[in-house]
């Protein structure tokens, strides 16, 4: 059980990590068009890149919200 939650933990970990890099380049590419390009069909790349991460992010925090329910039940059942 507790390699389990370890691996789950971590997968969720390194999902928010992808989520917070991909959101973190995708406003820096924004950023940078929006100062040098005139075109809109620029910005479509990284807004949905960065709408991917805010998703990536959204699931890896249930995962960590269902670990901690989780192992708060278990706790409250073993007590």
């Amino acid at each position: 059980m507790k390699t389990d939650i370890s691996s789950s933990l971590t997968a969720a970990l390194s999902g928010l990590q992808v989520g917070v890099n991909r959101a973190r380049a995708a406003s820096g590419e924004i950023s940078k068009l929006t100062t040098e390009s005139d075109s809109v069909r620029d910005t479509v790349r990284p807004l949905l890149a960065l709408q991917q991460a805010e998703k990536e992010v959204a699931t890896s925090t249930k995962v960590v919200k269902a670990e901690n329910d989780t192992l708060g039940r278990f706790v409250d059942e073993t007590a």
